[in-house]
């Protein structure tokens, strides 16, 4: 016999009957006893995106010149639920869970250079740290600037949100190259931030 539902009592709970509808292995479910809307946003809870705002010409970590895309900057751009914290360059995750980090970045790369963005992470607040991610913008054996586009991207189980956090850095950027930051209020370095599930 398939499952069935029935009403169990007057305050919204609803039992499952499994197995042929067999009491010992009852299942209980919980409605809200209010008005209301059950909305789905395709399992992302939350979605966030930071860009770099200015060019980046030399190495080390991304520590400045970020800041959040919204509506404000361009018309009917917007986020998911609560986004990221961003201190001198060191993102924190408002909840715990499984996260997809994506990081894309736009380079003008001179002659020989390899420009890369670490994705890097810790879980002991930057006591310690590994890059996770590399987005690459390959070497150019050109004999004059070429400019190009690269990305990465990670899922992160985030356990503690005290402790598990990311930031990103700037490696192999030689005389002549840089990032590229938000150019005609078009953004071509940035973050984004997507929570995808549950830890």
């Amino acid at each position: 016999m398939p499952g069935q539902i029935k009403i169990d009592d007057g305050a919204g709970n609803y039992t499952v009957l499994t197995n042929g509808g067999s009491l010992g292995s009852d299942k209980t479910i919980t409605i809200p006893n209010t008005t209301g809307t059950m909305a789905t946003t395709n399992g992302i809870t939350t979605y966030d995106c930071y860009e770099v705002t200015a060019n980046i010409t030399s190495d080390g970590d991304i520590t400045s010149n970020l800041a959040r895309e919204t509506a404000a900057s361009r018309t009917l751009v917007t986020n998911i639920g609560t986004g990221m914290t961003e201190s001198s360059g060191i993102f924190s995750f408002p909840s715990t869970g499984k996260w997809k980090i994506t990081c894309h970045i736009y380079a003008i790369n001179n002659t020989a250079d390899t420009i890369l963005v670490h994705t890097v992470s810790t879980n002991d607040n930057f006591s310690s740290s590994d890059n996770v991610a590399i987005a690459k913008m390959g070497n150019n054996s050109a004999s004059s600037p070429l400019g190009g586009g690269a990305s990465s991207e990670v899922l992160l189980d985030i356990t503690n949100t005290s402790n598990d956090k990311v930031k990103f850095s700037a490696v192999s950027i030689g005389s002549g190259s840089y990032l590229v930051g938000t150019l005609d209020n078009i953004k071509e370095t940035y973050f984004v931030f997507e929570k995808l599930g549950d830890t």
